[in-house]
């Protein structure tokens, strides 16, 4: 599938966490975090999230580093917190996020929460002006509703709003009730993350079941699952974690047990 004019696979790999937490920074483990992101790309992951909040922004520069010489390669999505949507605050973010990845452009920047003090409409000028500017080559948003999208979309005068990051997994499917739905006429791609229900879905007895079927995990179940609607991003640090998910990459479930996890969980 295409995202932001580049080839990428329908699964990516989040990397909250690493590199540190809330604003946070951790170098303690930077080597195996680094060792742990370019493992993914060698195992064929091509699309890395990851935020100006997470390590405030040390984990950016685990992903710039891990990545160094393939950016053309991989899709890199960066975010900005709410307290950074102003305009003149959403360009220096952006600008900052980008030299910590140490990129000539981040390929999609989202805002990562809706604010209820900044105008939408002043941030998406902002990443309008970004675009232009050479500073980001694709916008879009994080945690925004039908409604919030709307309004984000209907702000856009140049280009267009290409990806909605919302929690999605067979748990919380909220988001296809209207979301995905609406973001499917509109060509929005909906990126999931928190997609294996913070663990929950490895101990799923039913999952267990249909995964027995393809001589898969229950793991590569949900995310196949999830890859019909939308691009999950599941987070992993392990070797055989990322492994697990590589293997959901190829494995496409029939309609039928598809149909039964959509009803049935």
């Amino acid at each position: 599938m295409r995202l932001c004019d580049k080839e990428v696979t329908p699964i990516g790999l989040g990397t909250w966490g690493m590199g540190g937490g809330f604003w946070t920074p951790d170098y303690s483990n930077d080597e195996a975090y680094v060792e742990a992101i370019r493992y993914a790309y060698e195992r064929g992951l091509r699309l890395f999230d990851t935020a100006e909040m997470y390590g405030g922004g040390h984990t950016e520069e685990l992903v710039g580093r891990a990545l160094r010489g393939v950016q053309d390669e991989v899709l890199i999505i960066s975010k900005v917190w709410p307290n950074h949507l102003r305009h003149d605050d959403l360009i220096r973010s952006a600008i900052n996020s980008r030299a910590r990845l140490g990129i000539k452009a981040i390929d999609l920047y989202l805002i990562h929460w809706p604010s209820t003090e900044v105008p939408i409409i002043e941030s998406i000028r902002a990443m309008e002006e970004l675009i232009e500017r050479g500073v980001i080559r694709c916008m879009g948003v994080s945690n925004f509703d039908v409604r919030l999208l709307e309004e984000a979309m209907a702000a856009a005068r140049k280009y267009e709003v290409v990806a909605d990051e919302v929690e999605y997994s067979i748990y919380h499917r909220e988001p296809e009730r209207d979301l995905i739905p609406f973001a499917r006429r509109n060509n929005v791609t909906i990126i999931a993350y928190s997609p294996l229900g913070k663990g929950s879905v490895a101990r799923d007895r039913r999952l267990v079941e249909i995964a027995g079927r393809y001589g898969a995990t229950p793991v590569q179940v949900a995310l196949s699952y999830l890859k019909r609607s939308s691009i999950p991003i599941p987070k992993a640090s392990r070797r055989e974690h990322i492994d697990e998910i590589a293997g959901a990459l190829r494995l496409e479930l029939s309609d039928d047990d598809y149909e039964a996890i959509r009803k049935g969980l």
